[in-house]
């Protein structure tokens, strides 16, 4: 297989679980997953599984039954990771669209499962070099993102909380058996969006989603618990913290396999979000949390990537 640094895919979504005529946001990061997966893979020439998924802000919804175009390139090697940017868009009467962009990281496996050397990328154009920099530039704010993340307390508090609970069985799998990094965003989305209808009364849909770090791989068979609460909520958003646990169906402290803490809108139908009814932390864990998700909010919005408009460069 020749190696690329770069792939280019199209996806359409004809029928969904979301009662809203627009793609789940969990649906486009599991599309932008097979895409920078696939580049990964190329780049490498082995198997690999999902490290890291950025922050991404929907700043265009996607309408069911709409080709969708997704973008990956590597821009940056670590020793066994690959660092993917990708980009979605989709065509109007105006021309191209980007409707989100994020990064992407993936360790290479070798044949017994371990991660392996990954091929060094060398930026060969002053573009080329200022991605690379910028990438290096973001593991910083992650491992900050990481280290308040395993701070949070482990109770579900007082807010409106929502626990799914399923044996992992699905064929979106990484050529090895385990599940795809995708999948599992797909879990996340749809949880942090039953929670948010369930605290609105209405339904919910994202518009910022990702700065997902995964610790282990799922395994088919495994009992998978995806916990979901609200940590914070603006004048129209809901900050929704999602933490999937997974293991052996007998083992009764499953490992923390990912977080995340997308942020849940309530459309009204008019292209505009309604008002949301402020949640009030009560005990010291509500305030705890409360306290780490505004710092996490905005560390991450110090590091989100803003969809660029469609230039030459691009």
């Amino acid at each position: 297989m020749a190696r690329r640094s770069s792939i280019e895919l199209t996806f359409r979504e004809v029928t969904g679980t979301s009662s809203d005529s627009y793609v789940a946001a969990g649906v486009i990061v599991d599309w932008i997953d097979k895409t920078a997966y696939a580049c990964a893979a190329s780049w490498t020439r082995s198997d690999c599984v999902t490290s890291y998924v950025g922050n991404m802000h929907f700043t265009v919804p996607v309408p069911r039954e709409t080709p969708v175009t997704v973008q990956a390139r590597v821009v940056h090697t670590g020793r066994t990771s690959v660092h993917i940017q990708t980009r979605v868009l989709i065509q109007k009467d105006e021309g191209w669209v980007v409707c989100t962009e994020c990064f992407m990281i993936y360790v290479a496996v070798g044949e017994d499962g371990e991660p392996a050397e990954a091929v060094a990328f060398e930026p060969q154009t002053e573009l080329e070099r200022r991605r690379d920099l910028d990438a290096s530039q973001r593991m910083v704010y992650r491992r900050e993102m990481e280290e308040i993340i395993q701070a949070l307390p482990e109770g579900m508090g007082t807010s409106e909380a929502l626990t799914m609970r399923f044996l992992a069985d699905t064929d979106e799998r990484y050529p090895d058996g385990k599940i795809r990094g995708g999948a599992v965003m797909k879990w996340i989305d749809k949880t942090a969006e039953i929670c948010a209808q369930r605290y609105s009364g209405h339904d919910a849909a994202a518009v910022l989603t990702g700065g997902v770090r995964f610790y282990r791989p799922i395994t088919i068979g495994d009992l998978v618990e995806v916990d979901a609460r609200i940590v914070l909520t603006g004048a129209k958003s809901m900050h929704i913290l999602v933490r999937v646990r997974a293991g052996d169906r007998r083992e009764k402290h499953p490992a923390v396999v990912a977080y995340g803490l997308p942020v849940m809108v309530s459309p009204d139908g008019t292209g505009s979000a309604r008002q949301i009814a402020p949640w009030e932390p009560i005990t010291d864990e509500d305030h705890a949390v409360a306290a780490q998700a505004r710092k996490l909010r905005d560390l991450r919005n110090a590091t989100l990537l803003t969809p660029s408009p469609i230039t030459s460069q691009n």
